[in-house]
């Protein structure tokens, strides 16, 4: 098998690739209700996290580490940093997440009242039945995995 970059290239045609940019951008049957309410617990989120976040860092400046071991400051201080880090960076994106669906319940609101989109649910089509795999026949190898096509596994010697 050939290395590079031809892996990461798309295996879709750019029709089909156009086709289902148009389709992602179908907003009809995203309900605004659904997407408001849903923005408006990830806002909370980050509001809780924010929170956790200046409470961390006051508890962090009020409780200075008092050790002459040089090496448990640095632990210390590498372990304050990571937990900052972490809370600050969880609450940003939450915020960020929770902004980008209540605008996009906003948008699909304003769509329905102007009569552009329709809020009730897409249909898929019945007929189609979804088709489980068998989990444990791919893990024992008995049936060969959507990557190694043919079944072969040049790992197994």
């Amino acid at each position: 098998k050939k290395l590079g970059l031809d892996g990461l290239r798309p295996s879709k045609t750019e029709e089909e690739q156009q086709a289902a940019i148009e389709e992602a951008r179908n907003l009809n049957g995203v309900n605004p209700v659904v997407a408001i309410t849903g923005s408006l617990f990830a806002l909370a989120a980050a509001a809780g996290l924010w929170y956790l976040t200046s409470f961390l860092g006051e508890f962090f400046a009020l409780h200075p580490v008092e050790s002459d071991v040089y090496f448990i400051q640095r632990v210390t201080g590498v372990f304050r940093n990571v937990v900052m880090g972490l809370s600050s960076l969880a609450s940003g994106f939450f915020g960020v997440t929770g902004l980008g669906i209540f605008l996009l319940g906003v948008r699909v609101a304003y769509g329905v009242v102007k009569g552009e989109l329709d809020p009730t649910p897409l249909q898929k089509n019945k007929d189609a039945a979804p088709v489980l795999p068998n989990a444990w026949d791919l893990m024992t190898g008995k049936k060969p995995g959507r990557r190694g096509g043919g079944g072969s596994n040049p790992f197994d010697n």
